[in-house]
């Protein structure tokens, strides 16, 4: 089975694309980040008639959310480095507004200068060279452009376990399976060095009270066996890591938090 850690790196060869789009639902669906994004459309300053490039688009409708917001006279480009979840947003709706390329960090098919904003919304946390694409949406913004972004840090996501080294342990492994799982630290210093201008940093927190929630956007218990399997911790150790989880979530004690960072700049 795919590891949602690993799977967005590269979608097009995964074995389980059905298990990657679900995800995305599932978070597209989740109060937090729903807010999140209505948070992140409205840094954005979109007005009638802009240009609008939204990085990692996938297969979501937040690319007809943005069609909405620059219309009539706008244009919202759409990328992603997959070509197979390219294909499943072109099948998902016809907007006039709206086009859609397959880009994968170069993003020579934009021209320099020419977008009013430019967004991503967890994308850099699967990309090894994260500068580079920051400064990719440096360049193809106008003067005065807003460029807006949202990036967890994984050594910030918490989960209360019995045994606080097995915790840490699995959880650091799920963040060390991220091609940059620290990207939340370092993505002021990123757009900065790009040349952005005005940058600010909002954290934004996400609580979760029962597993149920947990696993489905994290996929807590599968993490522990995988840590398990990768020798980082022991079987039994990972059993009675979920064991605990699961004793928590029946008795309403079960407590969990995931923090990202919402980030606007200007050119």
């Amino acid at each position: 089975m795919t590891f949602l850690a690993t799977g967005f790196q590269q979608v097009d060869h995964s074995e389980d694309q059905e298990k990657l789009v679900r995800c995305l639902s599932d978070i597209r669906n989740h109060p937090f980040f729903r807010s999140v994004k209505e948070e992140s459309f409205d840094l954005l300053q979109i007005s009638p008639g802009g240009i609008i490039l939204e990085i990692g688009c996938g297969p979501l409708d937040d690319v007809h959310i943005l069609a909405g917001r620059c219309s009539p006279g706008g244009l919202v480009i759409g990328s992603d480095i997959s070509s197979s979840l390219v294909t499943l947003a072109k099948k998902a709706a016809t907007i006039p507004n709206l086009s859609y390329i397959r880009m994968d960090g170069q993003y020579s098919g934009v021209c320099d200068g020419v977008c009013d904003a430019v967004r991503e919304d967890r994308v850099l946390q699967h990309v090894q060279n994260p500068q580079q694409v920051i400064h990719e949406m440096y360049r193809v913004l106008k003067p005065g452009g807003s460029c807006v972004l949202f990036e967890p840090d994984w050594e910030n996501f918490i989960i209360d376990g019995a045994d606080e080294t097995v915790t840490r342990t699995i959880l650091n492994f799920w963040s060390d399976q991220f091609a940059c799982g620290h990207i939340g630290r370092k993505i002021r210093r990123l757009c900065l060095n790009a040349g952005l201008s005005d940058v600010q940093v909002y954290p934004r927190t996400m609580i979760m009270h029962t597993l149920q929630e947990a696993e489905a956007i994290f996929t807590v218990s599968e993490n522990a066996m995988r840590a398990a399997s990768a020798g980082c911790v022991t079987e039994q150790a990972a059993d009675e890591y979920i064991a605990h989880l699961t004793d928590m979530d029946r008795k309403g004690l079960f407590f969990g938090s995931f923090t990202g960072y919402l980030v606007s700049g200007k050119k």
